[in-house]
């Protein structure tokens, strides 16, 4: 798989956005969070890119699927190439999830504390939903090497949870007007 210089630069600047939007007055940021949004994120960037046209579902339903199977992994291929990349020795025993800490965020709040920022970077950068996704689970890897097999372990958690429930709605004006095929009220072309 090919990672574009579009891609590593919405990877660097998912990572600022996480970080300016989890981090305490005293500019720390909690592992467990970062990790999990980010991976979120790209799961949910994932599952946003299968375009399902669902009426009824509410953001937070599972919605299971054959896409989410066939490409959810190639976020975990992403995020293990790049921590071994990173120099990081991931130890397969220690993979398992077993670490009773847990974020404080639930899927929805972490999703709309991000997904507008995020919105903003893809349009910068002129990516599609899947692209953003795997440059997400760039920045999710090198949020992850601080921790290594732990941090991947609960990546891997928040990919699944991401890429198989209906995220929120954009909230943003801008994104509103898109989703819709509006123009804004002030542009007359």
């Amino acid at each position: 798989m090919h990672i574009s210089k579009e891609q590593n630069e919405a990877a660097n600047d998912i990572l600022k956005l996480i970080a300016s939007k989890l981090e305490n007055e005293n500019k720390e940021i909690n592992t467990l969070d970062a990790i999990s949004t980010c991976a979120r994120l790209a799961g949910s960037l994932l599952f946003r890119s299968f375009d399902y046209k669902i009426s009824d579902a509410k953001p937070g339903s599972v919605i299971l699927s054959e896409e989410a199977n066939e490409k959810g992994p190639i976020l975990v291929n992403i995020t293990y190439a790049v921590l071994e990349s990173l120099g990081a020795n991931m130890d397969n025993e220690k993979m398992s999830d077993n670490s009773d800490e847990d974020t404080t965020l639930s899927y929805i709040d972490a999703i709309n504390l991000v997904q507008n920022g995020v919105h903003k970077i893809m349009n910068r950068h002129a990516l599609s939903f899947e692209e953003l996704a795997y440059s997400t689970a760039i920045a999710t890897a090198v949020i992850s090497d601080i921790s290594n097999e732990a941090g991947f372990s609960k990546a891997v958690y928040y990919y699944i949870e991401g890429s198989k429930t209906y995220p929120p709605d954009f909230t943003d004006s801008q994104t509103a007007n898109v989703k819709e095929n509006k123009k804004p009220w002030w542009k007359i072309w």
